[in-house]
Formats: structure tokens, sequence, C-alpha cells
């Protein structure tokens, strides 16, 4: 992934239409911003993750009202504005490769506040692939479309803050934070999600086609199991409550949303709506193809000859032509006949005064005459009828004939046309209930997500017997899922059930290794990692020998070069932000993911020392393209020296104290 261009509109102390080109020139992979503090730095940072990620930029426990508050906080507010701004938008445009094919993305961000006391805001986002928006999602699912692309879990290791290292470093959640992260990161959470689906199918596998009796006991029994664990979890909940302060809880809180917002929250309100629409749909194209049958048991086979429909309705309009020749020579025939008669008649003559030659001679004029045919037209010289149909007949085949050259097509493809659009709209509808989580995925962490904010009131109560309790539902649950276990086995009468049953077994015992191979290696090589950013980043380059994460609980442990256990306390303050920066720089480098680096004032608390190991060791190679905004006193002499070779181009936030307002310029400071 690769950032073009960052554009702010009234953004904070940004006034109007301001832009800022990153894209890096090839000299180097850094785009250097300075700026005094006060001046905007961090608001670039925050308009990149708002235009990405809206209300969840700043976490999943923000209200509605508080964000409505902050993107009004955010529209710019410039001392010599007579009239308040009441809009802004800010808009980042990137390339994107997947696999082989790299798209061009413009996301764009817009806010309005609106009201006569300002306290409601509408907000606005469009996403366009190579300057087109996608068909593919519907504005409601832009969002989700984003998130694909740069997950929000991930985009924590590469757009940061000096503030944000300090306090990773000094969290007491530190060790839980960072398992949620591995296993994001590396897909463990993939595979527990996937053991998760096994279970519920070899639930399914064991219920189907029991006997009612024994069906219902197990289902007595799953529901008593389903409490236990439910008691289970609140108990270990409330055992460690008394040792996490509030700060911890609301991190979990936080996370479980994200999981199910992750898990297509945005699609699962929507269900009902899709099978509605999914089921009218394949009745409308089940109607379509009957009505496509029909015409093609009737006149639409013959359309398909149409040259010899041509062909039969000349002949026949030929026919049509040849009788009523026919009929008009017989109608002449039969009227020369009868003036033959009367011309030999004597009667005929009687009151003439012509002689006998002279009427003998008259007749013999006209008598050829009369005897002669009515001559053949040229079309029908040598044409002999062959069709015996009566004219109805005629009438009747020259209108099929005209149908299947015009009508019948015409209705066919009609038809066709709207069974190819119900079709596209099908698959579309088939596409999205694909993305609607299955209520056994959503249900467990919703519930849990309810039972964690109930625990949130209760952190204060005192542990007593939590243990002695915990101890005892162990007990029962064990107790229950062995009865479970007998039932489910006397419940598997049929020799399928039992193939299916060992292969969801073996599937879950090889899932089972699998995980525990792909932690132990990938483990291994986030230690690694770690170990190699700490002593690169730090001027003790030989102060950590080793790190190990633990398999389970992912706790980092490190070793110095006597291999001695290093607790985090013994590090200094300097060593405690050096080694959350190479936490951070590991796990980025170990989610597979080639995004650019944004980081802000990161050296403000580091001594001189690690500023330049920093600036040697870090920031040239963090990333293929790395975004750094820094005061007048972090890159500087020296450091501006051994960053030089590094760097693509620059900027300047000029902040103009009497205007209230930070404009954009190339150049660093001076």
């Amino acid at each position: 992934m690769i950032l073009h261009k960052l554009t702010l509109n009234n953004v904070g102390l940004f006034r109007g239409t301001q832009t800022i080109h990153l894209t890096p020139n090839g000299k180097g992979p850094i785009i250097l911003i300075g700026g005094m503090n006060g001046a905007g730095k961090t608001t670039l940072l925050d308009a990149v993750r708002l235009c990405l990620y809206g209300k969840r930029a700043l976490g999943n426990r923000v209200s509605r009202n508080e964000y409505y508050d902050y993107l009004s906080s955010m529209i710019h507010r410039g001392y010599d504005s007579v009239i308040p701004l009441n809009q802004a938008a800010v808009s980042l445009e990137f390339e994107y490769a997947h696999g082989a094919d790299t798209k061009q993305y413009k996301v764009e961000r817009s806010w309005r506040r609106d009201g006569l006391n300002h306290r409601t805001v509408s907000e606005g986002l469009t996403i366009s692939e190579n300057d087109l928006l996608n068909p593919e999602f519907d504005a409601d699912h832009w969002q989700d479309h984003i998130d694909e692309l740069i997950p929000i879990g991930v985009s924590q290791f590469f757009f940061f803050d000096g503030e944000d290292i300090q306090k990773l470093a000094d969290d007491s959640s530190h060790d839980l934070y960072l398992a949620e992260s591995i296993k994001a990161l590396l897909g463990l959470n993939l595979v527990e999600r996937l053991q998760s689906d096994l279970r519920i199918y070899a639930n399914r596998l064991v219920k189907r086609d029991s006997p009612e009796p024994l069906q219902i006991e197990i289902e007595t029994v799953e529901l008593e199991i389903v409490d236990l664990n439910a008691k289970l979890r609140e108990a270990y909940v409330d055992a460690e409550s008394l040792d996490t302060r509030v700060e911890k809880l609301e991190t979990q809180i936080e996370r479980q949303e994200s999981y199910i917002a992750a898990e297509g929250g945005g699609y699962a309100g929507k269900r009902e709506s899709l099978k509605l629409q999914h089921g009218q749909l394949l009745a409308d194209i089940e109607g379509l193809e009957n009505d496509i049958r029909d015409l093609c048991g009737g006149l639409f086979p013959f359309a398909l000859v149409p040259d010899l429909l041509r062909s039969l309705r000349e002949r026949l309009v030929k026919e049509i032509e040849f009788e009523e020749w026919e009929s008009r020579n017989r109608a002449l025939k039969n009227q020369n006949t009868t003036i033959l008669k009367t011309l030999a008649s004597g009667a005929f003559w009687d009151d003439t005064s012509m002689s006998m030659s002279q009427i003998e001679a008259v007749q013999a004029k006209i008598t050829p005459l009369l005897k002669t045919d009515l001559e053949r037209p040229e079309a029908l010289h040598d044409f002999r009828k062959i069709h015996d149909r009566s004219p109805a007949e005629r009438d009747r085949l020259l209108e099929w004939i005209d149908a299947c050259l015009n009508s019948v097509p015409q209705e066919f493809l009609k038809l066709n046309n709207v069974l190819k659009e119900k079709q596209l709209e099908l698959q579309k509808v088939e596409q999205y209930l694909q993305k609607v989580p299955a209520e056994e995925i959503l249900k467990p962490l919703v519930e849990e997500l309810s039972a964690l904010n109930q625990t949130f009131g209760q952190l204060r109560e005192q542990e007593q017997e939590t243990e002695q309790s915990i101890q005892n539902l162990d007990y029962q649950l064990e107790v229950a899922e062995r009865k479970l276990d007998k039932l489910r086995y006397a419940q598997q009468l049929g020799e399928e059930h039992l193939q299916r049953q060992k292969r969801v077994e073996n599937v879950q015992s090889v899932l089972s290794t699998y995980t525990a191979r792909l932690t132990d290696a990938k483990i291994a090589i986030l230690g690694d990692a770690i170990a190699e950013g700490f002593n690169q980043l730090s001027h003790k380059p030989d102060r950590i020998r080793r790190v190990e994460l633990d398999l389970q609980t992912f706790a980092v442990t490190l070793y110095d070069t006597h291999n001695r256990a290093l607790l985090k306390e013994e590090l200094s303050a300097g060593e405690k932000q050096i080694y959350t920066t190479a936490l951070l720089w590991a796990l980025a480098k170990t989610s597979g993911k080639t995004l650019p680096m944004i980081l802000d004032t990161p050296l403000g608390r580091l001594d001189s020392s690690h500023r330049q190991l920093l600036v040697e060791r870090y920031f040239p190679y963090a990333s293929h393209q790395v975004v750094l905004l820094s005061t007048d006193t972090e890159v500087e002499g020296e450091l501006r020296s051994l960053l030089d070779a590094h760097i693509s181009h620059t900027f300047h936030l000029a902040y103009r104290q009497a205007e209230g307002l930070t404009t954009i310029k190339e150049g660093y400071f001076g």
C-alpha cells in the first residue's frame, strides 16, 4: 500500500482545502513533516484515522453524541471568521495491491453541523476504485470494505504517535493487549473460530435423528453445561477483577465490540430483509422460467428458422395470387360463353338492319376474341399450387408466420433479459447473505459482551469464596460433560453418524496440532524479531539475549546476556519506549501487511543516544513509506544529516497565530 495524497477541507487548524502529497519520489521512503507543538501534526494523523475508520478511530466505547461532538470540534474555527464554518471533509488517496492487481482508491469522509444549536452532525462516506464507485458494495457497506483492506487492529501498529508508545510501555494491560493482537495477526483467532464451528457441527450430528426422550435429556444437560460455563466465566471474571483496573476491563469491552464488528455486524441487521428479498427473487425467476417454457412450447421453435418461414410466407402469398387469377379467369370464361350464346341466337340480331353475311362477319371477328383465356401474370407463369388450404387457414398461417418473425422473438428476448436481471440481483443478495454471520458465531460474542458490561459495575466486590466456587463449578461441569458424552455416544445409532463424528474429531485433533505448531513457530519468530529490534534500537546492543513469549498467555519475558529473566520494571524509561517500539515493529513485520508507517513525534521522550539509534536504524527501515511528523527539536542538526539520505521530500506546517490557522508548505524548518 502506498499513500499518495491527503486532502483536508476546514479540518482543525487547516482552513479551506489543503493537500499534502505523500508519494515517495524514489530517493528514500521518508516524508518528513515538521511543525511546532500545536501546529497540527497530530491533526494529520487523526485525519487519516478518521477518514478510514470514522467513529471507531476514537475507540469502541465512544458514544454517538461524543463522536458528533468530536466531529464538530474538528471543523476549523478561525479567529477572523465572520460566519462560523459548519462543514469539513478529509480524503485519502492510496494504491493497494491485491496479488498482481493494483487498484487506486480514494476514501472521502465529510461531515456537517445541522440544527440551530449545532449539536446534530450529518456524516457522509464515499470510496472509489480506479475513479469509479464500486458497484459490488452499496453505501451501507463501504466502511466494511475499508476495514477489510486495512483492518483497524493492524493499523494501530503502523499509524501511531509517541504518546501511544508511552502508554503501551506503562499500561498494566500490556500482556492482555499483546495476546489479543498476536492471535489476530497470526490468524489464531480464525482457527479458534473454526474449532468452535466444528463443535457446533458435532453437536448437530449427535442431535440428528435421536430418540425423543434421549434428545430431551441431552438438551437438559446442555442447558446445564451452558449455565455452568456462564457461572464459571463469571467466577473467573470476579477473581481477575480485583487485580485489574477499570481501564483493563474497558479495553476488553472495546475489543469484544471490535470482534462483533469484524464478524460482520453491519450485515446482521439486514438478515431478515435479505431473506425475504431472496425468496421473492426465487419466485420471480421461477415464474419467468415457466413463461419461457410456455413460449417454447408454442410458436417459438419455428422462430429459430426465419428463412424457412419467409419462404413459406412467400409461397402462400403466391398461392393466394394464383387462386385469385384462376377465379378471375373462370369468371371471364363464363361471361364469354354467355356472350357467344347470345351472339349465336337470332333474337339478338332482330332489331338490327344487318344482313346475314354481315352478322356472320361480326361473329367471326368477335368469337376468337371471346374464346381467348385471361393471360397468366409473369410471376405465375410456371407456378403450380402445392398447399391445398382454405383462405381462413392461409390467413391463420400467415398470422403465425408474422408472429414467429416479430412478436415471438421479441417476447422471448424480453423475458430472457428480465430473467438475467433477476438472476444478477439474486446473485448479489446471495453474496450479502454469505456475509451475514451465523447466529451460532455472533450470539456467543454478544452474550460475552453483555457479561463483561455487567461485571464492570461489580469491580469493587470482595473475592472471598471465588476460588472454592471455581473448583465446585469445575467439578460440576466435568460431571455434566461426562454425562453428556455418555448420552451422545448412546445417541449415535448408525455407522454413518459414527464415521462423521470420527472425522470431526480427527479434524479437531489436526487443528489442535496445527494451532500448537503454528503458535510455536510464529511465537519464536516474533520473539526473535522483538529481540533483534530491541538490540538494534538500543545503545546497549547486548542488553537482550533473547525474548520468550508464553504459548498460552503470550506474556513476554526478556532475558539478558547472562540468560537471566529481566523484569520490565528494570528497564529505564527510555528502554521501555525502545522495547515498545521494537514490539510494534516486530508485530508490523509479523502481520504480513505492507502498510505505510505514520509516526507522530516518536522522539519526544527519548535521550539523545536513543534518538540517534532510531534515526539511523528504525525510521529508514520501518516500512517502504514512512511519514514522520516532527517538532523542530526532534529532527535537527546531526539527526537531520543522518536522515537526509533517506528523505524523499519535506513539508512544513506554518502556524499563523494571528489568524489561528496552519498552512502546508514545502520544505522543512528554515
